[in-house]
């Protein structure tokens, strides 16, 4: 009887999660990147992203990066979520980083699967976001100090060389 009750507890809660998953995801993003890297070394990403469900709700999410490190997501207002995370400003490429996002199931496959050292390409994500960084500015090619004393050496040849016209 306790194994039938135990059971019964076990499929009731199985298939209420089932019953309120989210089902066909509506997603639209936005991202931000930090565009200027003179005085910090790292840059910044941030997907900030909104999910509607045609039924059910969104559980827990998880985002997996490029480099294959998981995190989670941050809940950040109703049906809003973000993820953020920072790269050396040496090693930040431009261009377009995919952030594949995981529901409670998807986070649960990829870890076995990383377990079991299998790809966790292979583990279907709940979707996808993208983010594009443009590239960081990272100051001027030539350094004004260097512009400076380039200058004054100029200068002072032209005086000292104007100087020893008028003089002779």
């Amino acid at each position: 009887m306790v194994k039938f009750l135990m059971l019964s507890v076990v499929l009731v809660a199985v298939f209420a999660n089932s019953a309120f998953a989210c089902s066909n995801p509506e997603v639209t993003s936005k991202y931000f990147t930090t565009q200027d890297a003179t005085i910090v070394s790292h840059i910044g990403f941030i997907s900030e992203f909104s999910v509607k469900c045609s039924s059910g709700q969104v559980s827990s999410l998880y985002a997996q990066l490029e480099d294959g490190s998981i995190i989670p997501v941050a809940i950040v207002g109703p049906q809003t979520y973000q993820v953020s995370w920072t790269e050396e400003s040496k090693l930040a490429y431009s261009g377009q980083r995919n952030i594949r996002i995981f529901d409670e199931d998807g986070y649960t496959a990829v870890r076995k699967a990383l377990r079991n050292n299998e790809p966790a390409s292979s583990v279907p994500e709940f979707f996808s976001v993208s983010v594009n960084h443009s590239g960081a500015y990272n100051g001027p090619w030539v350094k004004s100090e260097f512009i400076a004393v380039v200058v004054s050496i100029i200068v002072s040849q032209f005086a000292l060389t104007t100087k020893s016209k008028i003089v002779s």
